[in-house]
């Protein structure tokens, strides 16, 4: 007991001072803004950055389109036909019903 109130009177700076640093220690690797959060805001960067190459890449399709729709009448006649069944006046044009229309359901 002598030994170690001799040791506490000797070495008490060092003692607090390590018990400063393990607080700041655990505060640092648990606490808010550690390395926790910069992992998760480091993913969902990631995950920005690919939404924003998407996004990007559909807006240049979108653009092409529409220059497309601006100029080329083959395209727009192309969509006209495609949607909305269009045929010129002098064309036959045959559709079939999709099978699942026509098949009864089994019992």
């Amino acid at each position: 007991m002598t030994r170690l109130s001799f040791l506490l009177r000797r070495e008490w700076l060092s003692l607090i001072f390590g018990a400063v640093l393990v607080m700041l220690l655990l505060s640092a690797l648990l606490g808010k803004q550690g390395p926790r959060d910069l992992v998760a805001l480091q993913s969902h960067r990631a995950a920005l950055e690919k939404r924003r190459n998407q996004l990007a890449t559909d807006n240049a399709a979108f653009r092409t389109r529409i220059a497309k729709l601006r100029s080329d009448d083959r395209y727009i006649e192309r969509i006209i036909r495609r949607e909305l069944g269009y045929a010129r006046p002098d064309e036959l044009v045959y559709k079939f019903a999709d099978q699942d229309e026509h098949e009864t359901p089994s019992r």
